[in-house]
């Protein structure tokens, strides 16, 4: 496992062989290239079609080979725009070139004879070595929003600290005003990661951090300004302390969440390298009769 160690402050792992899909965004990016691999390499059953090159065949497989380019143009793009991911996305888009290559090959050569076991189970293997490349691009990406709200967070965790030890109102007040810029910035990044994620128990960890962080910024704010006004009052703090932990406590819970952990129990198998146990079935499903492709 390889951790994205440049990455600011935010440790973040890279696991190659995770396969495992978080957000709506990605599932739906991958859906239309799954759907066109799948097409190309599955069969409805037996036909009496003559032999011969399949039209059918090698438009699908422009259309494979047109949407793999656009994936390597994005990563690259992706790449170029976040430094501290440079050299990892741009591994991540060589495999995906490597990959598409060999799908490429494998599968027009299968095109110009489809009724070759040999040339049709070379392009299901070259079909999923792309679609597992692909897949690792799409996650890898995304972790780049996740270390952005990460970043975000950790800003709002500075101005807590800050918030914390202010011993003046106008300290206080200063520090407030850029907690409450820097907590709503949170705010929005959360609540666009929360209509990205599959997971509901997640987004249901999301919604109440963001609802908590954001009730709370007012009364921390009321209870921060009685403290530094009465530091002697024992009550004064011990409310201010107590608003502050439920704060302090949304924000991890929104880091939890932005790194995949729940607050709630899980099981262990839901959502977990569920791509991965797809590609294990993906030659299963497939019924070995590449006569259905031949042209009409």
């Amino acid at each position: 496992m390889e951790t994205l160690s440049n990455f600011g402050q935010v440790a973040l792992k890279w696991d190659p062989k995770n396969l495992e899909i978080r957000t709506m965004s990605v599932e739906k990016t991958l859906e239309p290239l799954v759907l066109q691999v799948t097409t190309l390499v599955s069969t409805k059953g037996p036909s009496k079609k003559k032999k011969g090159k399949s039209k059918r065949a090698s438009a699908l497989v422009a259309a494979v080979e047109k949407a793999t380019d656009i994936f390597i143009e994005r990563g690259e793009q992706i790449a170029y725009e976040n430094p501290d991911i440079t050299q990892e996305m741009l591994s991540a888009v060589e495999e995906v070139r490597k990959t598409g290559s060999a799908m490429s090959i494998a599968a027009r050569e299968f095109s110009e004879d489809p009724c070759s076991s040999l040339k049709r189970g070379n392009m299901v293997r070259a079909a999923r070595n792309l679609l597992s490349a692909v897949t690792r691009l799409l996650i890898l990406a995304d972790m780049v929003d996740v270390h952005l709200l990460l970043k975000s967070l950790h800003v709002v965790e500075d101005d807590l600290d800050k918030l914390r030890n202010a011993s003046s109102q106008d300290e206080l007040m200063n520090n407030m005003r850029q907690f409450g810029r820097n907590a709503n910035e949170l705010i929005k990044q959360a609540a666009k990661r929360q209509q990205e994620l599959k997971d509901p128990q997640l987004r249901d960890d999301l919604a109440a951090a963001r609802a908590v962080l954001k009730k709370h910024s007012t009364m921390l704010l009321t209870a921060s300004k009685v403290y530094v006004r009465h530091p002697e009052l024992d009550l004064a703090k011990v409310n201010r302390d107590h608003i502050l932990k439920q704060v302090c406590e949304a924000v991890n819970t929104i880091s939890d969440v932005a790194q995949g952990k729940s607050s709630q129990p899980q099981d262990v198998y839901v959502g977990a390298g569920e791509l991965a146990a797809a590609l294990d079935d993906f030659d299963e499903g497939i019924i070995m009769d590449p006569r259905a492709y031949n042209e009409v």
